[in-house]
């Protein structure tokens, strides 16, 4: 196994651009593990440890990332034809309330991601577990198109960011990192 993912050709981010469309975002994406979102026309839907986050104001994410200056990749995702961006944000949300929280052996902020992505463009996620085997299949079919950064810079080769793949053990570590912190 190959120890990193590489994410190419990674623009700035332009954030007014961020409020439209759909993306997947790698919040903390140098950290092991990142923490994962999807924002839907500038509505942030996620599952944390306190529980899900549905409908947030993508503002107050792009707040929280400028004054930590958080490194954060925004990867966007197509809308399929036949779904406008109110039924995209109803799945999303669907699946995200699926799950009370992010734990051990319940859910990690992945799973109503890869729900969403095996829903809504039909990609193959039963056997994926992490944001560097969904993201693969999602540039494969097409789904995932540019990808934009803010605060990556130092991170970058080039226009390109290696992802440190992580184990589950790495997920569990961190989810009783968060838990530890918030308790």
């Amino acid at each position: 196994m190959k120890n990193n993912y590489s994410i190419a050709h990674i623009l700035p981010a332009n954030e007014a651009a961020l409020y439209n469309d759909v993306y997947l975002v790698l919040l903390y994406a140098t950290r092991i593990p990142p923490h994962l979102l999807v924002s839907v026309n500038g509505k942030i839907f996620s599952l944390g440890v306190k529980g899900p986050m549905i409908d947030d104001d993508l503002g107050s994410i792009l707040k929280l990332i400028r004054q930590r200056q958080v490194p954060t990749i925004f990867t966007r995702l197509s809308v399929p034809a036949i779904f406008t961006i109110d039924d995209l944000r109803r799945e999303i949300k669907k699946y995200v309330l699926a799950y009370p929280r992010v734990d051990i052996g319940i859910a990690t902020c992945l799973t109503p991601i890869k729900d969403f992505c095996g829903s809504v463009y039909h990609t193959e996620t039963q056997d994926v577990n992490f944001v560097y085997e969904l993201l693969p299949r999602l540039f494969e079919q097409n789904v995932a198109g540019n990808s934009y950064h803010l605060f990556m810079d130092k991170y970058l080769v080039g226009e390109d960011f290696s992802l440190r793949k992580y184990s589950m053990s790495d997920i569990y570590e961190g989810i009783r990192e968060v838990r530890g912190a918030i308790a």
